[in-house]
């Protein structure tokens, strides 16, 4: 269970971890320090591997364990889970003896006035309160990219030019790209301007999404023309068409991080369109050498496979 929110984790032994000894120190705590997230559990189900380190599953701001040394002798063991949260490292114990006529629920208040002596005792950089869903925001959640692109818009031509995207996270799997690119190419002087919105699973990643491989679907508008030009000789003038078109958008894509912030981005798909762009142009015949009039055309296809790399700033 992922617990990236938590302010204290208590570790108990089985019996205490449940019935009046909890329920009398869950109150204490609350009273001594309000409204913070908590929790207990018996330390027989919590291995210090799931609460310490960067890859731990718990990740509580402290961690205080319980441990009878005898039936009325107790020490409690309260460390900051530095390690997991990168705050100050903070470790203190303290020994309670108790009375062998004290009850359970005495015994549980005692506990809790000294956890929250302990946690008053700590630095103040490590008894920071972290809010919910404060540790996750330690990821990125926007991201700004500058890429290179290139696109298939002909057999044997390619368009390129700059692509400029944004990224938003919506969960860690899942984000939503905005994009914005022009395109050119030096056959029948292709130009193409457009805009972008795709939707992202990287369905693979690394911790805080350092490094990952996602599939996306996306929908894309363009603004595309070309030019036949004139042949010397021919005496038909330069046609040129231009017009808007959308297209869907699957892809495959990854980030792969340099250093820090800085991530290397490509991904590679194709733009399927409904319609095509076509140029036709009307060759007149020529009497002087005979030559019977024709019409050249020039029709795009309506799948381009593509790609874009380049690099990412994570924020």
């Amino acid at each position: 269970m992922e617990l990236a929110s938590l302010f204290l984790l208590v570790l108990m032994p089985p019996a205490d971890a449940t019935g009046e000894t909890a329920e009398a120190l869950t109150a204490s705590l609350r009273a001594e320090l309000g409204d913070v997230t908590m929790v207990l559990a018996p330390d027989t189900l919590v291995t210090p591997a799931m609460w310490q380190g960067e890859n731990a599953s718990m990740r509580a701001r402290f961690v205080a364990h319980v441990i009878w040394k005898d039936k009325n002798d107790a020490t409690v063991d309260v460390v900051s889970n530095g390690a997991a949260t990168g705050r100050v490292q903070f470790h203190e114990i303290r020994n309670l003896a108790f009375a062998a006529e004290d009850s359970k629920a005495e015994r549980g208040r005692a506990i809790a006035l000294v956890l929250a002596e302990l946690l008053r005792e700590s630095p103040a950089a490590a008894l920071v309160v972290v809010p919910p869903g404060a540790a996750e925001a330690s990821a990125s959640r926007v991201a700004l990219d500058g890429l290179f692109a290139a696109e298939r818009v002909h057999p044997g031509s390619w368009a390129m030019g700059p692509e400029a995207r944004v990224a938003l996270a919506i969960s860690d799997a899942f984000w939503v790209n905005a994009s914005g690119r022009a395109q050119f190419a030096s056959a029948e002087q292709y130009q193409g301007f457009g805009a972008g919105l795709a939707v992202v699973w990287r369905l693979l990643r690394s911790q805080k999404n350092r490094h990952w491989v996602g599939v996306g679907l996306g929908m894309d508008v363009l603004h595309e023309s070309a030019t036949l030009l004139a042949y010397a000789g021919e005496g038909a003038p330069a046609v040129t068409k231009s017009g808007w078109n959308a297209a869907l958008v699957p892809s495959l894509s990854g980030s792969a991080t340099i250093w820090r912030r800085l991530r290397f981005v490509a991904s590679a798909g194709a733009r399927f369109f409904p319609t095509s762009l076509s140029v036709t142009q009307d060759v007149p015949p020529n009497d002087d050498n005979h030559r019977q009039g024709y019409t050249r055309s020039l029709a795009y296809p309506r799948y381009r496979p593509g790609f874009s790399l380049g690099l990412e700033l994570a924020l």
